[in-house]
């Protein structure tokens, strides 16, 4: 794996914060590898601080790009005791990370706006989700398939269990989309580890919805996706990125057409 040399796309925490029903409520998914242990703690109790609720009412989500950093303040503590500090990642930049999106939800707090109703719907993605592990007859595993491949079996094998649906839900001020959250499962990567940082197709997948909907902010996150990658489609080519990014917006598209939209209960 190469060190960084460039970032080609902006990696971004995305988010809500509800309020009206008791302390507030934060959803919010980060353009990062991982944030576990220590640091979820963490950040999740700067989240609530800066919105004034409690950390069981902060959810925080990462979207498991592999060329983008991970938080992990317990990991990082034991390594620097071993002489590895800053190895497996930067404790002090993933610090001032926690207190700037802390204080954007603070700022956030002030525009908030009315949610009238809510939406919810579904839609196929096609060709993009495949099993990682293809089992053989004897049940054991006998196609290893990642999140790329370029072995014809492996193309070739069924996609295998997976949930195909991308779902979303919106919240609305009256005719006016406030917010799309959609739901995915797959591991999002296409190629990495080149140096480039950048948030991979599920990101572009939610760049171009944004651009079809100006003005409504997109979040996405992963469903449960561990043994769940893009390897039938994918080869690691660079022309399959945006590719299975357009797979992805055309799904996300078509759970937007076919969503129902419903007042909140009063």
């Amino acid at each position: 794996v190469k060190p960084v040399m460039e970032i080609t796309t902006p990696l971004t925490a995305r988010g809500v914060v509800l309020l009206g029903a008791g302390k507030p409520i934060v959803l919010c998914a980060f353009d990062w590898v991982g944030i576990g242990n220590g640091s979820y703690d963490q950040f999740r109790a700067a989240l609530a601080k800066g919105v004034g609720t409690t950390p069981d009412r902060v959810a925080l989500h990462t979207l498991h790009q592999h060329d983008a950093p991970g938080s992990d303040f317990i990991t990082e503590r034991l390594l620097v005791k071993e002489g590895l500090g800053k190895q497996f990642s930067n404790a002090d930049f993933d610090a001032q990370v926690m207190q700037r999106i802390a204080a954007a939800a603070r700022l956030s707090l002030a525009k908030a706006q009315p949610l009238t109703h809510f939406s919810t719907g579904s839609a196929r993605v096609e060709k993009v989700a495949s099993n990682r592990r293809i089992l053989g007859p004897d049940g054991k595993v006998a196609i290893r398939r990642m999140s790329k491949s370029t072995k014809p079996a492996a193309q070739a094998a069924p996609e295998g269990t997976i949930d195909p649906l991308v779902r979303l839900v919106a919240f609305w001020n009256g005719k006016q989309p406030l917010v799309v959250m959609s739901y995915y499962a797959t591991h999002p990567q296409s190629y990495y580890g080149q140096g480039l940082v950048n948030w991979d197709f599920v990101g572009y997948a939610r760049q171009l919805r944004e651009k079809a909907l100006p003005g409504v902010p997109h979040i996405h996150f992963n469903g449960a996706g561990g043994n769940v990658a893009a390897g039938k489609y994918n080869d690691g080519s660079k022309e399959k990125r945006p590719l299975l990014a357009q797979r992805l917006a055309d799904g996300m598209q078509l759970a937007w057409k076919a969503q129902k939209k419903s007042p909140f209960p009063t």
